[in-house]
């Protein structure tokens, strides 16, 4: 059997519709509905039925699903064994991280851990759909908010400060809200795609509800270049926020939110040495940030 198939199975299963599975492998909608229809094929029986919330395995389906990620588990374990012992083989890493701790945290701080590791090659993911380790679309993942449900070990190694900030030309034309009332008086920017932001797009919608959302963006690097532009006030880690001097945090003694930063791995993968490099990096880079990344 096709590997390749079990793969997108494995993707549908989990996300229940070809096109959140075609974002999550990086694919098409086209695409993953035949590799679907050919395994099924191959199978001589149906796997996923239809219904009005979209795809829901069928009794094949199930029974199938346990091999399928049984199948993915020997795998991960295979190549992580070969990974450990090849005399050549480099240490490569792939770390799931968000685009805004990857470019304003971690990154200034990659080029001294590299150049002294030249064994290891760092792969960053940052793009926003969630990936799996065990699918092994990532072998290390940095999580804010809560650590997901794919029973991975590892731990809390901080947490994020998170407040609205905006440009100071717009404060000195428009003042900032001291108040809940005061919001209505002012112009806000939201996340266009809240399913990538659940936790801070619902923190930041309760807080400024009264305010006028002017603009939506699906980054949070163009949140920052909107409030920069002084279009309007928006949400940003506090160490984002903190480090450009044209802009201003609203109410900062009293009006922030604080997240918990896991990082988490595949427990058959924890114990290689590249692994235990990059995760030592990664936790003492976040302790000896922890005020910046708190926002203190």
């Amino acid at each position: 059997m096709d590997w390749d198939f079990c793969r997108y199975f494995i993707a549908v299963a989990e996300a229940g519709d070809y096109t959140g599975a075609a974002r999550r492998l990086r694919s098409s909608h086209p695409t993953v509905s035949r590799k679907i229809a050919a395994l099924e094929a191959q199978l001589g029986t149906r796997l996923f039925a239809r219904t009005t919330e979209g795809l829901a395995l069928t009794a094949q389906g199930r029974r199938f699903r346990e091999q399928a990620e049984a199948m993915a588990a020997a795998a991960s374990r295979a190549e992580a064994a070969v990974t450990a012992r090849g005399a050549a083989a480099r240490g490569i890493v792939k770390l799931s991280i968000g685009p805004t701790l990857a470019a304003h945290w971690l990154m200034p701080r990659m080029s001294a851990f590299l150049d002294s590791r030249r064994h290891i090659e760092l792969e960053l993911i940052t793009h926003p759909f969630p990936v799996s380790v065990r699918r092994r679309e990532a072998d290390l993942v940095l999580r804010v908010f809560e650590a997901g449900d794919e029973n991975l070990t590892g731990r809390k190694i901080g947490r994020l400060g998170v407040g609205f900030y905006a440009s100071r030309d717009y404060a000195a034309r428009r003042g900032l809200p001291e108040h809940r009332h005061d919001w209505r008086h002012h112009s806000v920017i939201g996340f266009a795609d809240k399913a990538t932001n659940t936790e801070l797009g619902r923190w930041s919608d309760h807080v400024a509800r009264h305010a006028n959302v002017v603009m939506r963006c699906s980054s949070q690097s163009d949140m920052l270049a909107a409030a920069r532009a002084g279009i309007g006030i928006s949400v940003m880690s506090c160490f984002v926020g903190d480090s450009f001097a044209d802009l201003v945090r609203v109410a900062p003694q009293k009006l922030a939110g604080l997240s918990d930063i896991w990082l988490l791995a595949h427990p058959d993968l924890v114990g290689l040495p590249a692994m235990r490099e990059v995760i030592g990096f990664v936790t003492t880079s976040a302790r000896a940030d922890r005020e910046m990344l708190r926002g203190g």
